[in-house]
């Protein structure tokens, strides 16, 4: 019920102060905003993506399965934007994909111009000296040292720097090290091309990252408003909500446990634990007892998503876990048991 407060009866004490005018005590009502309905409060969207990915995909199943009795539309936006979402995960990871391999190929690369730079140096020793000094100068080796560069970007002015050096001085190249002015160039070109291609591809992650971030802020704001317009179709108490995969709002606020686990082996020493979405949970919490050693579960950090990597185990250790759902209102009872031995 929403609370009201009311001053009751108006108090009037007649004339106010010494002489002053006669001030009517004017009755105030201090109103408290009504709650509205739960359709949304128990039907919170997860921030994280995966999660919310598959509540999308259950509420455009009800959609396919009820809109035309309820006469109600939205199952080709929804499907829409889930497509948008899925592509751009794809997109994503292919971008990524191809700046990691753009970084490998620029570390190959770079590490080709260090053995060439390290030659270069033992050579020109023969020349200049062990020690630098003003001879090393038209080199272009850089801080007066003759050490190769730890900076990259050093690394490849410097062969930019040899290739103008062997031109002018071609008598101190050797064709059979591979220390010529063709040599300094190639790999200045490859070092300056290299960190072009990297940039290049990390721009483009960038902008496919922002691209599927706008997908899921479309996907988000395309579920609640499916949520609003099946409250002005469905009671409160209405089992179809449901079929939607959501909550009723007249469902309690509490969360349901989590209805199975399965877990997998990760890397050594870890485990993966993954469940289906627990209804009304916006939460979950793992505990762990590893088998001979732990006398009790034991809590490890809540998160968001349908899976963790639980991990601080010794491979051959047998470990148990559960999981428990909660939401602002409470926790769930405990989910099913799982045990597996630690790879």
């Amino acid at each position: 019920m929403p609370l009201t407060y009311d001053s009751g009866e108006a108090y009037d004490s007649g004339r106010r102060y010494m002489d002053g005018p006669v001030v009517p005590v004017v009755p105030v009502v201090l109103m408290v905003k009504t709650k509205g309905r739960r359709y949304m409060a128990g039907n919170p969207i997860s921030q994280d993506d995966d999660a919310a990915l598959a509540m999308a995909e259950d509420i455009a199943d009800g959609l396919h399965q009820l809109e035309g009795a309820l006469g109600i539309t939205g199952e080709a936006k929804m499907r829409a934007v889930i497509a948008a979402c899925r592509g751009g995960d794809n997109n994503l990871r292919l971008a990524k994909d191809a700046r990691q391999t753009a970084s490998d190929e620029l570390v190959a690369t770079d590490e080709a111009a260090a053995a060439f730079l390290s030659a270069t140096k033992n050579v020109l020793a023969g020349f200049l000296g062990n020690r630098w000094s003003p001879k090393w100068e038209p080199t272009g080796f850089p801080d007066e040292s003759t050490a190769v560069p730890l900076n990259q970007e050093k690394r490849m002015n410097l062969c930019a720097s040899l290739k103008t050096y062997f031109t002018a001085n071609a008598a101190k190249e050797v064709a059979a090290l591979n220390v010529t002015a063709a040599k300094a160039e190639e790999h200045y070109t490859a070092l300056s091309d290299g960190r072009d291609e990297l940039a290049e591809k990390v721009t483009d992650m960038n902008t496919k990252d922002k691209a599927r971030a706008a997908a899921y802020r479309a996907l988000r704001k395309r579920m609640r408003s499916s949520i609003s317009e099946l409250a002005e179709v469905l009671a409160d108490d209405d089992e179809r909500w449901h079929r939607f995969g959501l909550n009723a709002p007249a469902d309690p606020n509490s969360p349901e446990p989590v209805a199975s686990l399965t877990l997998t082996a990760g890397l050594p020493g870890k485990i993966v634990a993954t469940w289906p979405r627990a209804a009304r949970a916006t939460r979950y919490r793992p505990y762990v007892q590893i088998v001979g050693v732990d006398e009790e579960f034991k809590a490890r950090d809540a998160v968001h998503d349908l899976t963790v990597t639980l991990d601080s185990f010794t491979t051959g250790q047998t470990v148990k876990v559960y999981i428990v759902a909660a939401n602002d209102d409470g926790e769930a009872p405990e989910g099913p048991t799982q045990q597996i031995v630690v790879p």
